[in-house]
């Protein structure tokens, strides 16, 4: 008997009994629905990741500071106090722990293009001409990466009073992204002697809004240095960002990562490590909700013994009959193994068909609400690739489920069952 007339025979015979098969279809939807769900969200999470983290990412930079374990990167044990320890109190663990010196030695690092100081800086308000004044969230020196940007170009070396603003100050400074771009703003800042320091910068790029970067603004390094002077923090800082030359995505990170730390007590963390952190979080959540929906799937499967049992005690002479005529025990295991995989298959398509629909539904939802305010986040995204794992994953639990009953049937002795009520 050939595979195809297996697989018809098969599919025919479920709708011997179509109300057992329905609620043991049913039964696999929920778990597969579920599943299917979990598997759409961290899709879509980890492709909104990938676009706004990915895209700042940069092959062969990574932020370096020195190894203390006063910071979260340590051990946390308690050690004597060290006067000459510059990263002895869990304060300075993080703040001014660097210097000039840290500098030059990173810069003598084989394969080191640039040694970049991250400046703390402390702004005061931005505005347009003689419009009103706005808080800025957070206020950073560009040190090569690849923002998202809504138009205009990147900060590159040899800028000078020039800035990336985020889309979130287009509005309130009368701009949108289309004019904004070789305009001019005025940022405010204070003074050592604190003496409030007014500062034109020509916007060169508007990057778009982002939950990594909300409300920032990205100043050229010239600017940041300069700003960094007028604050008195240009000497010590809190971290430096290395830049190794012709580093791709390629380049084996971790071996440019042993030479920085092999040159002093530093602790070196590239871009890409970051993002696979959030990466990780986000894939442990999905997959804990995922357990629910393999859960259901195991409780389902027991219903798929139970309505392929009934089908065995129900076609025992059948069976008798088809191996008296000849058909082996391997064929009979094989028509009711696959009644099972049917099963899993028409159970976890309706799942996959329901999810599209129900994510279609969410996301509309979401970007008209709750979302709104994340460009391009499509919360629920089903995945070809992903549906495909889903209906896989389903029909191989219904396999193997259904191979109890399959056996079962497969060792009946045709004339014992050929004399069965």
């Amino acid at each position: 008997m050939r595979f195809w007339d297996l697989v018809v025979t098969s599919n025919r015979n479920l709708t011997r009994s179509k109300l057992r098969t329905v609620l043991t279809i049913l039964a696999i939807f929920v778990g597969g629905f579920t599943l299917m769900l979990t598997t759409a969200l961290n899709t879509g999470a980890s492709r909104y990741l990938q676009r706004q983290l990915g895209n700042v990412s940069t092959p062969g930079v990574f932020e370096v500071l020195p190894k203390t374990d006063l910071n979260p990167l340590g051990s946390g044990e308690i050690h004597k106090y060290d006067p000459e320890d510059k990263t002895s109190s869990f304060q300075n663990a993080f703040t001014s722990v660097m210097d000039q010196t840290d500098v030059s030695k990173l810069k003598g690092v084989e394969g080191v293009e640039n040694v970049v100081p991250f400046y703390n800086l402390q702004p005061e308000y931005i505005k347009r001409g003689s419009g009103d004044k706005y808080q800025v969230a957070t206020l950073s020196q560009e040190y090569g990466l690849r923002l998202d940007l809504a138009s205009g170009r990147l900060l590159k070396a040899g800028d000078v009073d020039s800035t990336v603003i985020s889309e979130e100050y287009l509005k309130p400074l009368d701009l949108t992204a289309e004019n904004a771009v070789g305009q001019e703003v005025v940022l405010a800042y204070k003074g050592k002697e604190g003496k409030l320091i007014e500062r034109n910068l020509k916007i060169v790029g508007v990057m778009r809004k982002t939950f990594v970067a909300p409300s920032q603004v990205f100043v050229d390094m010239i600017t940041a240095r300069e700003i960094a002077d007028a604050q008195g923090q240009s000497s010590r800082f809190m971290v430096v960002f290395v830049t190794f030359a012709n580093a791709t995505d390629q380049t084996d990170e971790k071996a440019l990562k042993q030479k920085i730390e092999a040159v002093g007590n530093y602790t070196a963390v590239s871009l890409k490590e970051r993002i696979s952190t959030f990466l990780t979080v986000v894939g442990a959540v999905t997959a804990s909700l995922s357990v629910v929906g393999i859960i259901a799937l195991l409780a389902a499967s027991f219903g798929i013994i139970n309505t392929l049992l009934m089908s065995v005690y129900e076609r025992t002479k059948e069976i008798g009959l088809m191996k008296a005529l000849g058909m082996n025990r391997f064929t009979v295991f094989s028509v009711f193994a696959i009644e099972a995989t049917l099963v899993g298959f028409w159970g976890s398509l309706v799942a996959v068909l329901t999810a599209a629909g129900v994510s279609a539904v969410i996301n509309n939802f979401a970007s008209s609400s709750f979302l709104k305010d994340f460009d391009g986040f499509t919360l629920l995204v089903v995945d070809p690739a992903g549906a495909i794992f889903v209906i896989a994953l389903i029909m191989l639990i219904a396999f193997l489920a259904g191979t109890l009953p399959a056996i079962k049937a497969s060792r009946l002795d045709p004339i014992e069952a050929l004399r069965s009520e």
